[in-house]
């Protein structure tokens, strides 16, 4: 368990039917997290692969690729679609299925923010504010240095 695990807590709003997650939470879903992103971003690049094979296919009028690439497209969305809900059962959001960004609930201090990773990342280190996404993420350290939320606006 790394430190941020054990100094940062977060709360649990009672019926609110949303899951938050403390660091060291989110760091034990990865577990399951990476795999369902590692399939999701597998699963997208099979799409647009296939999207490319059918626009490629029915411009040079070969129907039957076309026919085929489709069928198969019903497929991978359809294994994309399990993902879709393991990830909602894990109480994540997968916010970018191409890069596999994924944020996880949290509130501190009656604040909501989320708590950031990237598929290829060892675990989770970063946090943004809820209305702030990837490129506005900080370490999670900066929230142990004494900064406060209000001070990253």
């Amino acid at each position: 368990m790394n430190r941020f695990a054990k100094e940062i807590t977060c709360e649990r709003l009672a019926g609110s039917g949303e899951r938050f997650f403390t660091v060291e939470e989110a760091n034990r879903a990865l577990v399951l997290v990476k795999r369902i992103v590692e399939d999701v971003v597998a699963g997208y690049v099979k799409l647009v692969d296939l999207q490319e094979i059918i626009d490629s296919a029915q411009s040079g009028g070969v129907e039957d690729h076309a026919t085929r690439a489709q069928e198969e497209i019903v497929q991978v969305a359809e294994r994309l679609q399990i993902c879709a809900q393991e990830m909602e059962d894990v109480g994540a959001d997968l916010k970018d299925w191409s890069l596999g960004i994924v944020d996880f609930p949290c509130r501190i201090g009656g604040q909501r923010i989320c708590l950031c990773w990237q598929l290829g990342e060892p675990r989770v280190e970063f946090y943004h504010e809820a209305d702030q996404g990837f490129a506005e993420r900080q370490p999670i350290e900066t929230l142990l240095a004494g900064e406060t939320l209000a001070s990253h606006k």
